[in-house]
């Protein structure tokens, strides 16, 4: 009887309608149907399904965190070979920056020659590549090296002179030898249409004390940018930065006498 009965039960089974299961793969679009980032979210709410702790957590593509831990590896090799940030202040945050830009570029170059069957590329050799092919910073040179040969000008210009520290707290020459040189003098430059003072000014210092603090703060960060970006990028950018410092400096303060490479500096530093 019970054999009977369990017949007949699996023939009104068969007669009756097939109920899918809930969340089966059925109900998973295919690839082509849908785009990347629906994918993901259905991807996610069946892992929520399976498992309650991914309830309320971001669905993490599996090619972005084999990227994510190829970066950190970069990291901490790079900590365990290097250490930590030696420099400090601005000088400090563009080395990290750096840094972190070539072991992203590590990670990227890791995750292309897998997906293309390349042979691995270790970090160790990534980095002296980079530093192989990295710029050299000829235009830091130049630009150090103009600013010091006319520091010496002046004080050439102005018999070795010094003024007093009343009249210059820099350590430096007069402002009269500043103006014959090039300085910033907005009234030659309207009237007298001496329009080569803004350029001239940017490579002029009023001391010693003015050249010394300019040129270490202009070394490390023009060098820092044109190793990465190259000489014109830097040698634009510091011309344009230094030649609009000039001109609002004669706009706002057209009673004063202005010389110095902080203009171009700073718009290295932005």
């Amino acid at each position: 009887t019970k054999m009977i009965r369990g017949y007949a039960d699996v023939q009104n089974r068969k007669t009756l309608p097939t109920k899918q299961p809930p969340h089966s793969s059925r109900d998973l679009p295919t690839i082509p149907e849908v785009d990347q980032h629906e994918m993901e979210r259905k991807l996610h709410d069946l892992a929520s399904i399976l498992s309650s702790d991914w309830k309320g957590q971001d669905y993490v593509a599996p090619v972005l965190a084999r990227r994510i831990r190829d970066f950190q590896f970069a990291r901490e090799k790079r900590k365990k070979k290097y250490g930590g940030t030696h420099s400090i202040g601005i000088f400090g945050l563009y080395e990290h920056l750096s840094k972190v830009k070539v072991d992203v570029q590590w990670a990227e170059d890791a995750a292309w020659r897998r997906i293309e069957g390349k042979p691995y590329l270790t970090w160790a050799d990534f980095e002296a590549e980079k530093k192989e092919h990295r710029r050299r910073p000829y235009f830091t040179f130049i630009i150090v090296s103009v600013c010091t040969a006319m520091m010496f000008t002046s004080f050439l210009v102005d018999d070795w002179n010094v003024e007093p520290l009343s009249v210059n707290p820099m350590i430096g020459p007069s402002a009269e030898t500043l103006v014959a040189l090039g300085a910033k003098d907005s009234f030659l430059i309207v009237v007298e249409q001496e329009v080569w003072r803004l350029v001239t000014s940017g490579v002029l210092h009023a001391g010693l004390i003015h050249y010394f603090i300019n040129m270490f703060a202009l070394f490390y960060v023009a060098k820092a940018v044109e190793s990465v970006h190259g000489f014109w990028a830097v040698s634009t950018l510091f011309v344009i930065s230094s030649t609009g410092g000039t001109i609002l400096s004669a706009i706002f303060l057209p009673q004063y006498i202005t010389v110095g490479a902080s203009g171009g500096i700073l718009g290295l530093i932005g």
